[in-house]
């Protein structure tokens, strides 16, 4: 009786476990399948969020972007649209919005004159009716015209022999430079009443590239440019002793009185700012050395001053610093250079590059910004008899190195002008010696800046 209860007992509580125990584990198992959805359906929601963020960022960028105002005008031949888009697109992204437009959309939509004319007028358009004031000519210039062709206009060089000059500024003018209509521009007295100078208002600057990889390159540079710390360091080279008084002024006087927390190194024939104790002028101002300063990312602001030919910067001892040094040239920080070295800049020249161009095209190095003379790069004196000797003996500034030092000045002083402006309020400073002086007029049409004006020095 008593095993009977018990097997009895037995089968009873397997019969309840069977039918009972699914009911008992029942909301359990529900219970965690209902935070598994849970779980589920807050992924999704984050999701969901994260999406519509993005797309919410999206639209105050795109926003963002049609509110800011079209200051620069980019300039470009038909063939490197594309690329120069591209490059616009990445100015607009770092805070700088540009339009460009095409020399065949140009040449469709102005009648009067030449391409060169019809440019003029667009950029005039452009200034007057929709604020902008900085210009960018996106191509290289030929003896035959090229990507973006240059106004030349004509002078008298140092030896009285007429010479053509190719002159950026031209294209800022509300005047064509030709005041008689004979087709040759910008003649000291007979077009001087249709000539104008800039006033510090607008600017220019050409980037003379030649294909989409050269403008690709060129983007890098100006991305690292930008995202470079400043340096507070100017070097001045220079070559020729009898303007090392005019250099030292500068460096000492000029440009330290409105950049006191910058540093002024100099690099000359006999006395640089990296001589040995006791050992003056020991670090030579030769091409391997030059090329070393360049490129140890210490200082990336230069002055360049002594003698040039269209491929090379002379330096000590009949050296010079030429192409096969700039293609060697590997460094994170593209440098910003001035120099008065005479064709340096011609960038017109049926040889080409210029080193000026050179510098510009190097990919990971080089420029990303020059000024430099397309021709002579003299000094310009209203009395040269006189004033020669003075820069010899005092330190006396001529012309074009005025405009050099006057651009330091105005990039690295309190109102740290962008490059283009700073070329255009220190040739603004000379506009009064330009209208009295044949001299001074070349000297205001041959200095040219290449690259992007828009970018600050830095």
């Amino acid at each position: 009786m008593i095993k009977f209860f018990v097997k009895g007992a037995l089968l009873l509580s397997f019969v309840f476990a069977d039918e009972v125990q699914p009911k008992l584990d029942a909301p359990k198992l529900t219970g965690l399948t209902g935070l598994k959805a849970a779980e589920a359906k807050l992924k999704a929601a984050e999701a969901d969020f994260k999406a519509a963020e993005a797309e919410l960022k999206a639209v105050q960028a795109e926003v963002k972007a049609k509110k800011m105002v079209v200051k620069v005008l980019l300039v470009s031949p038909p063939e490197l649209k594309e690329a120069w888009a591209e490059y616009a697109k990445l100015r607009g992204e770092q805070g700088t919005r540009m339009k460009v437009v095409t020399t065949d959309e140009i040449a469709k939509r102005y009648t009067h004159g030449d391409l060169q004319n019809k440019i003029r007028l667009c950029v005039r358009e452009h200034v007057d009716n929709e604020g902008v004031d900085t210009v960018i000519l996106g191509g290289d210039s030929t003896p035959e015209g090229g990507l973006i062709p240059d106004r030349d206009t004509y002078h008298k060089n140092m030896w009285g022999t007429d010479v053509d000059i190719p002159t950026d500024v031209y294209f800022l003018s509300e005047t064509n430079w030709d005041l008689d209509g004979d087709g040759v521009y910008g003649e000291f007295e007979e077009d001087r009443g249709a000539i104008s100078y800039p006033d510090g208002a607008l600017s220019i600057g050409r980037i003379p590239v030649r294909t989409a990889e050269d403008i690709q390159a060129y983007g890098a540079k100006v991305t690292a440019h930008l995202a470079g710390k400043a340096i507070d360091e100017l070097a001045l080279t220079c070559e020729v002793r009898g303007a090392y008084g005019k250099v030292l002024k500068s460096g000492q006087e000029l440009i330290p009185e409105a950049w006191p927390a910058g540093k002024i190194s100099i690099f000359f024939n006999e006395m640089t700012s990296w001589d040995g104790e006791g050992e003056k002028g020991s670090f030579d101002l030769s091409p391997q050395n030059l090329s070393a300063k360049f490129s140890d990312g210490k200082i990336n602001k230069w002055h360049i001053h002594g003698h040039g030919l269209i491929d090379r910067w002379a330096l000590e001892g009949h050296t010079s610093f030429s192409y096969g040094h700039v293609a060697k040239l590997k460094h994170e920080r593209p440098l910003v250079i001035t120099t008065v070295s005479c064709f340096t800049g011609h960038f017109d020249a049926a040889q080409d590059p210029c080193i000026t161009e050179a510098m510009l095209r190097q990919p990971e190095g080089g420029a990303v910004l020059i000024v430099a003379p397309a021709r002579e790069g003299k000094p310009h004196f209203h009395d040269p008899k006189k004033d020669f000797p003075l820069m010899v003996r005092e330190g006396k500034l001529d012309g074009t190195t005025q405009t050099m030092a006057s651009f330091w000045v105005a990039a690295l002083g309190e109102g740290k002008a962008d490059a283009g402006f700073a070329l255009a309020i220190s040739k603004a400073g000379l506009a009064k010696d330009a209208e009295k002086s044949a001299t001074y007029h070349q000297g205001m049409c041959e200095l040219n800046l290449f690259g992007d004006p828009s970018l600050p020095v830095k």
